[in-house]
């Protein structure tokens, strides 16, 4: 009787121990396993918001704000909402231009796909979706072509589009300060 209490108190154990070690790793969407640190674990859920659109100006004289700032929601907004729930996969679709990566700036990934960019960006820069929408709470930088958003070294762009080519997320660099192009672009904007 006390050998049998003993084998279900270990196996109980067991499984404890098991779900323990799934809790502290996993493997997300990009197919890429890291371990989550205490701190991620006792931090609470970020909270989505929206993107930060102030201060944004119509380019033509007398152009409708509300109506500016609709059209940058429409852009930046979807991005903002994967980033902030950490849908790495969404991410990766929305750096992509007619199903390629291939005119997206970012840190050099020679051929990779919009999953591995996304995976670099985490393994390389320890990046978190939650950080991407923290930068796009700041006020962003309106340029001729479009939005920037800067946040201590990392930085994102928004291309407002032409008559061919759609809006779209077109930048983004968890360490700006890292990559000559992004450093001299985003020092060059306002």
């Amino acid at each position: 009787m006390i050998a049998r209490r003993l084998r279900w108190t270990l196996a109980v154990l067991v499984a404890v121990i098991g779900v323990v070690a799934l809790t502290l790793s996993y493997e997300d969407d990009t197919g890429v396993t890291a371990p989550r640190s205490s701190a991620s674990r006792a931090s609470t859920p970020a909270r989505c918001t929206e993107a930060n659109l102030d201060g944004l100006t119509p380019m033509v004289p007398g152009g409708d704000h509300k109506e500016l700032v609709q059209f940058w929601r429409g852009i930046v907004g979807p991005t903002y909402r994967a980033a902030c729930t950490e849908d790495y996969r969404r991410l990766a679709r929305l750096l992509e231009f007619e199903g390629s990566p291939e005119y997206f700036s970012t840190t050099a990934c020679s051929g990779c796909t919009s999953l591995e960019i996304v995976a670099m960006w985490r393994d390389e820069y320890g990046f978190r979706g939650t950080d991407l929408s923290q930068l796009l709470e700041a006020r962003p930088v309106q340029t001729q072509g479009g939005l920037m958003f800067r946040r201590g070294n990392a930085v994102a762009w928004f291309a407002r589009g032409t008559h061919g080519t759609p809006g779209q997320w077109t930048g983004f660099y968890p360490r700006c300060d890292l990559e000559p192009d992004c450093a001299t672009y985003a020092s060059d904007t306002p």
